[in-house]
């Protein structure tokens, strides 16, 4: 299937820009505990730096846990069901995330557009940038929610590669 290839390729480049993105904050956390401590002098915008950072270290991890089945879920449900039964129910569990996804993308965009003009408090760039994580996040998401919605469709409807057909979305 040429959408999980793709989708491979965009983990692995998630997962690339994640490991950076943390690399930089502990960088500038540990400069600021060094200066503070060391030379008596605090450093004003690493906390700052720091937690942006972190937001969209968060917004872009968590493309890579709906990827890999690893965000908070009730399974008992599912696994009490039939393997189509279960099927068609990760399949509206899939449609309903992508009205929320689009959503998220849709209103992220206008908080981000509309924060544009503020600017941050320490490093002065605009707030619309941490903002972004939102709808880039969000779109990323919703790239990762049609492959779910794919694979459930082609397990609740026997259209499924191999012998059986999966009901187990996340790989």
């Amino acid at each position: 299937m040429k959408l999980s290839r793709c989708l491979d390729v965009m983990e692995g480049t998630i997962r690339w820009v994640v490991v950076a993105l943390l690399a930089v904050m502990v960088a500038a956390i540990g400069s600021q505990v060094v200066a503070r401590y060391a030379f008596n002098q605090a450093l004003y915008w690493t906390e700052e730096l720091g937690r942006h950072l972190m937001i969209w270290m968060v917004f872009l991890a968590s493309v890579l846990c709906l990827r890999k089945g690893f965000h908070l879920s009730i399974t008992l449900l599912g696994q009490r069901l039939k393997p189509r039964s279960g099927a068609l129910l990760q399949l509206a569990v899939a449609a309903v995330l992508a009205v929320f996804l689009y959503l998220m993308v849709v209103y992220g965009w206008t908080l981000a557009q509309k924060t544009m003009v503020q600017r941050s408090s320490a490093l002065h760039y605009p707030m619309g940038y941490v903002y972004a994580a939102l709808p880039v996040s969000g779109l990323l998401m919703l790239v990762v929610n049609l492959e779910l919605l794919v694979k459930a469709a082609l397990a609740a409807f026997g259209k499924s590669h191999g012998p059986q057909a999966d009901t187990t979305i996340p790989e």
